[in-house]
């Protein structure tokens, strides 16, 4: 199933738990196909000024470090997943890989740690409704936790548009009060009908309902993204060093530092809107 298909049923029918349970249940062993991006391209990004968190590098240099379990100590883990130190290791050995999973939500006005402790909350679910009938743990692991994130990100923007909509339906009704005192003062009102001003407050509305997480600005661009994740070893099989990156993505000389300098500073922004109008 394509991430985005996975995503369209997540908020059409799985809000709740019990349902992507049963959906889960209905679909063992699935696994998401992920787009393939062209980290070379162009694109438009976010651009802001909010408070930088340290924090973010802390932590991703934090479970860097964080080895992935074997096939023989998985197996063990699974047998006694009742146990608190097992699931704890299961835990800890997934953390690279939410860290992984959010930076496909990480759009403006969203902060990644908070996209991380969605997805880690994600994990915990995960384990508490796991059976051996869902196939393997580490793809039922993915799928809660990009739920999570997903469920996240969408709230935030459909209470922003909520937010948009009261806001310029009030100014709406405060035009017509405006326009109704002018007229029974018998005084001169703007120099734009009323009907005109309405419509455009009506356009900004039908604007904002079209809205959705697709419709935000990503953080960072997909270049800056595969920087920092080879960087800090959520993907591949190790860390790589900037000169290596360097390499591996064809870039000049200085150039990948560069670019995981203001990756870094971008994800590591708090605060913001998603949705600018």
């Amino acid at each position: 199933m394509k991430v985005k298909a996975f995503e369209k049923e997540i908020l059409e029918n799985c809000i709740d738990d019990k349902d992507f349970v049963k959906f889960l249940k209905e679909n063992p062993s699935l696994k998401l196909e992920l787009e393939t991006v062209d980290i070379r391209k162009e694109e438009k990004v976010e651009e802001n000024s909010y408070v930088v968190e340290g924090i973010v590098a802390e932590y991703l240099e934090e479970i860097s470090y964080i080895q992935p379990l074997s096939k023989e100590e998985l197996k063990t883990v699974l047998e006694t997943l009742d146990e608190e130190e097992s699931a704890h290791k299961l835990i800890e050995s997934n953390l690279r890989e939410v860290a992984n999973i959010a930076f496909d939500y990480l759009i403006a006005g969203i902060d990644y740690l908070d996209l991380i402790q969605e997805g880690n909350i994600g994990i915990i679910k995960a384990l508490e409704e796991y059976r051996p009938s869902n196939g393997d743990i580490l793809e039922y692991i993915k799928l809660w936790a990009r739920r999570e994130m997903l469920l996240f990100v969408d709230e935030k923007v459909e209470t922003e548009k909520y937010m948009y909509k009261g806001y310029f339906s009030k100014r709406k009704e405060e035009l017509i009060e405006h326009e109704i005192v002018a007229e029974l003062e018998e005084e001169n009102t703007d120099e734009i009908p009323l009907d005109e001003k309405s419509e455009i407050i009506e356009e900004k509305i039908n604007e904002v309902e079209k809205l959705d997480y697709n419709s935000v600005l990503k953080k960072i661009s997909h270049l800056e993204e595969e920087i920092l994740k080879r960087y800090y070893g959520l993907i591949g099989d190790k860390r790589e060093s900037l000169f290596e990156i360097e390499n591996a993505l064809d870039l000049k000389r200085g150039e990948g530092e560069q670019l995981f300098e203001e990756a870094l500073t971008k994800i590591s922004l708090g605060g913001g809107r998603s949705l600018k109008i």
